[in-house]
Order: C-alpha cells, then sequence, then structure tokens
C-alpha cells in the first residue's frame, strides 16, 4: 500500500553507497523515518526533495519494518538558509527539538505549523535568530502539554504591581512576597520577569498559532526571554541538544 503525505525533512543520514534515510516530519504521522534508495548519486531523482529542510509531497510503502520512498515532489525548499551559518545551526536546532517532541504515528500538526513558519521567517529573515528561538521554544513547550502556569503568582494569582519570577524548574510564577516566604533565591532556574517579558510569555503560550509572531521586544527584554524560554525547554525536556551547543557556539563568535 502506497503511502502519500506532505511533510518536512528534518533529519538525513547516510546509509551504504548511495542510500539514506531521511526523517519526515509530517502533519497526520509524527516523524517518519523513511529510505530514500539511490538518494547520493547526483542524477538520483529524488534528490530536491529529500535533503534537509525540503518541505514536500512524498509517496512511500512498508517493506518489512521499513519504509521506501517511492516517489516525490519538492513543495517548497529553504534553501536560503544555507547561505547563513546562524541560520543553519537554528534551524537545525529547531529540527532536533521537533523530532525529539514528536511522536511517531500521532498528529503533529501544531508542531509542523509552528517549525514551518519559524523556517520561512528565518529563511526570508523577517525575525532575529533570538526573537524566532523564544517563541519556538515556548510555544513547542505548550503545545505538547508542558505549558506552565502564567496567569499570575501559583500562590495567590497576583500579577500587577508585584515582582514576578518565572519558576522554570516548577513550571509557574511566584511573586516577590510568595518566592521570599518559600526560601527561595533568584539564579537560573528562578529568573526575575521585566512586565514586557512576563507579557510576551503569556502571549506566546495563550494566542493562536498564527499570532504569535506578532510582537517586539526591546534588545534586553528579548536577551532575558531567550534565557528563560532556553532553560525551561532543557529543564522540562531534561536534556540537552548538541544543535543548540553548536548555534550558541556560532553566536558568540559574532560578538
Amino acid at each position: 500500500m502506497l503511502i502519500t503525505v506532505e511533510g518536512l525533512v528534518i533529519a538525513e543520514r547516510n546509509y551504504g553507497e548511495n542510500d539514506k534515510f531521511i526523517d519526515v516530519l509530517t502533519a497526520e504521522y509524527g516523524a517518519v523515518e523513511i529510505c530514500v534508495k539511490g538518494a547520493r548519486k547526483l542524477t538520483g531523482r529524488n534528490n530536491a526533495s529529500t535533503q534537509l529542510f525540503s518541505y514536500a509531497k512524498f509517496c512511500y510503502s512498508k517493506r518489512g519494518e521499513n519504509y521506501y520512498l517511492n516517489s516525490s515532489e519538492p513543495v517548497r525548499v529553504f534553501y536560503e538558509l544555507r547561505f547563513d551559518m546562524k541560520k543553519l545551526a537554528l534551524a537545525e536546532y529547531f529540527a532536533e527539538v521537533a523530532k525529539y517532541c514528536a511522536t511517531t504515528g500521532q498528529s503533529a500538526k501544531d508542531i509542523m505549523s509552528l517549525l514551518l513558519n519559524s523556517l520561512h521567517l528565518l529563511s526570508k529573515d523577517l525575525r532575529s535568530c533570538e526573537f524566532l528561538k523564544s517563541v519556538f521554544e515556548m510555544r513547542l513547550m505548550s503545545e505538547i502539554g508542558m505549558l506552565p502556569q502564567l496567569i499570575g503568582c501559583r500562590d495567590c494569582y497576583r500579577y500587577e504591581d508585584v515582582e514576578l519570577f518565572f519558576m522554570t524548574d516548577r513550571a509557574c510564577l511566584l511573586c516577590g512576597e510568595h518566592f521570599s516566604e518559600r526560601g527561595f533565591e533568584e539564579n537560573e532556574y528562578h529568573i526575575k520577569l521585566t512586565p514586557s517579558v512576563f507579557q510576551s510569555l503569556q502571549f506566546i503560550c495563550l494566542a493562536e498559532m498564527k499570532r504569535i509572531f506578532n510582537f517586539k521586544l526591546g534588545e534586553d527584554s528579548l536577551r532575558l526571554l531567550n534565557e528563560i524560554t532556553e532553560k525551561y525547554l532543557l529543564t522540562r525536556l531534561s536534556r540537552g541538544f548538541k544543535t543548540l551547543d553548536f548555534y550558541t557556539d556560532i553566536c558568540k563568535t559574532d560578538l
């Protein structure tokens, strides 16, 4: 039986002399691993569709325990990303995290939408890398069931005219009073918010998907937002990502 679906190539690895496996993120089936025969030949008919960050229509079938590509047709190839190392590194980070979070055999419609929109804005230079990184990290956590409590302080629900601390290890907010009462100290896991960053976190997590990129932050606020969203993602997933380490190293060289 042939399966036809649109998807985005989020990983690839060589196999044998001419073949390779690709991981394709699909809205219907999550991340699907597909073997592409002859993919590494210069004359391979599926070359354009099966490279990293190609969004295409794939037709494949199952033989034994593996899926094999029958044909493909490119829809959008984010080739522009290859011209900027920082953008490429960030896109690879997005792809690695999406692959980890997408469950094979289950719908990944929202993850797919988030990733495609992020890559489009990144490739067209419509938003900064730092902005897109924060939005992607926080919204992804929300979409996979790790939405933090962002109404206000977890104990008293206040949020106006009070200090607020984002507790990345507890997925909640605490006001300054209850933060001190519980004996917490400000550190890399307990981060003091500014009003603009608090509002940005709420917007990213709770706005409609098509609107989540429609806000602005100053440089200092964006730096704080980046610190929070990265720490939250790594803490909740309980792991690191090599692509994030590479992206961070590239950012350091830009300073």
